[in-house]
C-alpha cells in the first residue's frame, strides 16, 4: 500500500515537472504574436518614419499585450473549470474578432495577403474573454503562417441559435494537413509534416484546445476541397431571445 501511494506520488511531481516545462514552450510561443507585429513596426518606423507618432502608438500597444499575455498564460496552465468560472462575463464575439482581424491584416502586410471577417450579426457568449481572444488568434494566426502570397484567410462568424452554439471557421489557401494528422494537429508539441520549417513549437492549436473544452466547446480541423485547411471553433452562446 506505501508503495502504491509512491508511485502515485511520484507521478504526480512528474507531471507538476512536465507541466512547468510546458509552461517555458507556451510563453516562448505566444510572445510570437506581438513580438512579429513589434518587428513588423520596427521595420515600417525605418521605411516611412513620417508614421512614427502612429507606429510607436502601436509598439506601446504591444508591449502592453506582451504583459497581459504572460499573466494569462499563467492562468491557462492552471486552467479548470473552477478557476476559469471566477472569470467568465459577456464576451461579443464579432467584437473580438475583429480586433484580432485588424492585427493579423496589419502582421500580413509583410507578405502580402488579405484577412477578411463576415460577421454581420453580433454573437455572445459567456467566457473568459483574453482565453478566448488567445485562442481565436492562435488559429488565425496559424492560417496566416500557412497562408501563400496574394491568397486569402477568411473568418466567419455565425449562430446556429437552434443549438445555443457559435461556429466560427477560419480558412485558408495553403497546403492543408494530411488527413491522418488532422485530429494530432491538436496535440502539444505535434508538428505536421506539411509545417516543416515553419517556426513554432506546435503548441497553438493545442492551446486553443485546451480554453474551447474549458468553455464546454470544441475545435476540428478538415482540408477543403478546394484547397487549404479550414478550422471550426464551437463555442455554447446564451439562448436567442
Amino acid at each position: 500500500e506505501l508503495g502504491k501511494h509512491f508511485d502515485r506520488m511520484a507521478g504526480q511531481l512528474e507531471g507538476l515537472v512536465d507541466s512547468q516545462r510546458r509552461l517555458l514552450h507556451d510563453v516562448s510561443h505566444e510572445l510570437r504574436s506581438p513580438l512579429a507585429r513589434l518587428q513588423a513596426a520596427g521595420d515600417l518606423m525605418q521605411q516611412q518614419p513620417e508614421r512614427a507618432n502612429e507606429l510607436m502608438e502601436r509598439i506601446r500597444r504591444e508591449t502592453e499585450r506582451m504583459d497581459r499575455l504572460v499573466g494569462e498564460l499563467l492562468t491557462l496552465a492552471r486552467l479548470d473549470s473552477r478557476t476559469i468560472g471566477e472569470r467568465m462575463e459577456a464576451v461579443d464575439l464579432r467584437e473580438v474578432l475583429t480586433d484580432i482581424r485588424n492585427d493579423a491584416q496589419f502582421e500580413a502586410q509583410g507578405k502580402p495577403c488579405t484577412v477578411t471577417l463576415d460577421a454581420p450579426d453580433a454573437v455572445m457568449a459567456t467566457g473568459h474573454r483574453a482565453l478566448l481572444h488567445h485562442a481565436l488568434e492562435n488559429v488565425i494566426r496559424n492560417a496566416l503562417k500557412h497562408a501563400p502570397s496574394q491568397s486569402d484567410v477568411g473568418i466567419a462568424l455565425r449562430q446556429e441559435r437552434d443549438a445555443q452554439r457559435a461556429v466560427i471557421s477560419v480558412r485558408d489557401e495553403g497546403p492543408g494537413v494530411p488527413e491522418s494528422e488532422l485530429a494530432a494537429i491538436f496535440e502539444p508539441f505535434y508538428r505536421s509534416t506539411n509545417a516543416i520549417g515553419t517556426a513554432g513549437y506546435g503548441l497553438g492549436l493545442a492551446l486553443t484546445r485546451r480554453v474551447l473544452a474549458a468553455h464546454g466547446g470544441e475545435v476540428r480541423a478538415c482540408n477543403r476541397p478546394s484547397g487549404g485547411l479550414q478550422v471550426d471553433l464551437i463555442i455554447p452562446t446564451a439562448a436567442a431571445d
